[in-house]
Order: structure tokens, then sequence, then C-alpha cells
């Protein structure tokens, strides 16, 4: 990209940081970001030539992440961004912070108001924006930045359907609402469909999850995000639970252990079968115990499952049958409380005898 004008108020020889941008704007802003804007004061108080491409290379960073951060701190209302007909940036204008405190509360109190780590886990504390209804005129802007436009198409890549209007008003309340940039909602629609989890209501259920959660850039969402395995889902149509929710830690970590004992996900399938046969209910503890009891039996597979259950069906056979008098016996003498003694014999004919004598 050519050479940008970079200007703004400076001290020469020296990069000054306000206390304010330390103060307000630092903590919520991630690494790449900071440099940047660091960098960006440097050139100032240096008379360094600036452009993207130089900004990448000075960090090693792709050209699309320098545009991503510049596009930050002008959100924040630190920059001011110029582009061409092209769409090529050509100046940067760095506004003081002071100025901005102290003409523009509002803007300072979108950043300064966040919620803490306690709160962002609470769902008392947290809610959610209301969604609105959004014009034609609102969707087409939303539709004609440059950044949304280059999502919209890879949304549809991932979604493999083309989007509504419905499906854009919802990542335009992502965008708007929730605060998400076009990087971070690039991973949640590439997130979502990597767990074959492809409609927009679902998509927004963890959009949902993600700000409840404080979640503003993809180095967060990565962090945030568990490692679904793919048979959750699976396991989840086994149980008769809703595969539209997002699954609990406890339930990923059973089928982690399941997946790294080497079982497939018929074999889990079928003990989750089972576990609904038996208890009547979705019970992954129940199932683990199953799946336990396979490993210690060496079952890799169905067959090895048939084999046992007729192995056990074999032994079954095999077993003596009680007779019926025995069996009576048995249970009557279990309960007699005068078992232990000895039974008497008597002779009836001479007892007779001996009364009528």
């Amino acid at each position: 990209m050519s050479q940008v004008t970079l200007y703004g108020d400076c001290v020469s020889g020296a990069t000054i940081l306000s206390n304010r941008f330390i103060d307000i704007y630092m903590g919520n802003a991630n690494d790449a970001q900071i440099k940047i804007y660091l960098y960006l004061l440097r050139c100032i108080g240096g008379n360094l030539p600036v452009s993207v491409s130089i900004i990448a290379d000075f960090f090693n960073y792709t050209e699309k992440d320098v545009l991503r951060a510049l596009k930050y701190w002008e959100k924040q209302r630190l920059l001011k961004l110029s582009f061409s007909d092209t769409k090529q940036l050509t100046e940067i204008q760095l506004l003081p912070i002071q100025a901005i405190a102290s003409t523009d509360q509002s803007a300072l109190s979108a950043v300064t108001i966040e919620p803490s780590t306690e709160e962002r886990m609470d769902a008392k504390v947290f809610r959610l924006p209301e969604k609105p209804n959004y014009s034609k005129e609102k969707l087409l802007d939303f539709k004609s930045k440059p950044d949304i436009e280059q999502f919209l198409f890879v949304a549809e890549q991932y979604m493999k359907k083309t989007l509504n209007s419905n499906e854009v008003a919802s990542f335009l309340y992502m965008y708007d609402a929730l605060g998400f940039d076009a990087d971070l909602l690039e991973y949640l629609v590439e997130y979502c469909a990597n767990n074959k989890k492809k409609s927009i209501r679902y998509i927004e259920s963890v959009a949902n999850a993600w700000a409840a959660a404080g979640i503003r850039y993809v180095e967060e969402a990565k962090e945030y995000t568990p490692d679904v395995p793919d048979e959750i889902y699976e396991v989840f149509k086994a149980f008769g639970i809703r595969t539209n929710r997002i699954p609990l830690e406890t339930e990923l970590s059973y089928v982690r252990k399941w997946k790294s004992a080497g079982f497939s996900a018929e074999l889990m399938i079928e003990a989750c079968t089972r576990t609904v046969m038996a208890t009547h209910n979705p019970s992954f503890a129940y199932a683990d115990k199953i799946l336990s009891n396979w490993e210690l039996q060496h079952v890799h597979s169905l067959s090895d499952v048939e084999r046992l259950d007729a192995d056990h069906r074999m032994a079954a056979a095999k077993e003596p049958k009680q007779e019926e008098g025995t069996a009576v016996k048995k249970q009557t003498g279990s309960t007699n409380r005068f078992q232990d003694f000895k039974q008497r014999t008597y002779d009836y004919s001479a007892l007779e005898q001996e009364a009528f004598q």
C-alpha cells in the first residue's frame, strides 16, 4: 500500500503517552492494537514515513491485522481514517484524548463502564440489548461497509446459503448492539460451522453468550470457547437432548474422555441408547460406566459388543436351575428363627397305644 499521511499533536524527540490513554483505553485493547497506536505516536514524533505495509513489516503482522487495529482505534474515537475512492487508506489523524474526554462523555462512558469478571458471569447483572427492527436503509448501509461486505461473503461460504434479510439483521445486531467487529463475527460463524451448527438462531445464541462473558475480540473468544468434539451432538441425539444448545463443560469432559479412550461415535451412541433403556433418562455418568466396562473388556466395535452380549446369554443359560421346592425351602429356611434346633421324630402308633391304655 502507498504511504499514508499521518498528523497530530506531538513533542519532538519524545513519545508522549497520555495518562488518560493508560487509565481508560489501554486495558480494553489487545497487544496489537496498543503496539500500533504507540508506533503511530513514535512516527509523529520522529516524522517517520507511515503506511499499512510499513507497520505490518515492523511488527510482522498482516496488513489486515494493521487495518483491523486502526479501525478499532477509530471506533474508540482516538483516530480518524480517510480512504480513497479505491478504498485505500490515505490519511490517519490522531485525535486529542483530552478533547474527547471533555466534549464527548457518552463515548467515554462506553469505554470505561465495563462489568467485572464476576458481573460478566452473573446473569442478573448482564442484560442483553434489545434487538431492534432495522430499516432497509440501515441494512444496506451495514452491507456496504468494506469489512462487513467481506465478512458476509465468508459467512455465506460457511453457512452454504445466501443470507436473507433476517440473517443480515441478526449480524447487524451483533455488530451494532453487541459490539462485535467483522473479525469476531467471522470467527463466530467459523466456530459454529466447525461444530456443525449453521442456523442463525444458534449463531446468535453463541454471540449472546460471548457478549455476556464480556468477549469483544477474537483472542478472547478463542480462550473462552471450549474444544467441542464432533461426537457431542451425536451423543445429544442418542440421549434425546436438544442439539441447538451449547454443551456443558461436564458433558464435554465425558465425551473427550470417551474419545481419548478410542471409542467411536457408534459405540458412544450405543452406550447412550442402553443408558436410556435402563434408566429412562439421559445420564452421562451411567453411560460412562458402560463404556468403562467395555474398555476393560477390550471392546473396539459393535461386533465386540454383540460378542459380549452372546457370551452373557450363554453363561446365563448354563446356570443350574433350582427346583421349585428347593427354592421355597431355601427361602423358608432363611427366615426360620429356629432353624438351628434339632428336629424331633415321633412314633405315632406307640403314642396312640399309650393314650388308650
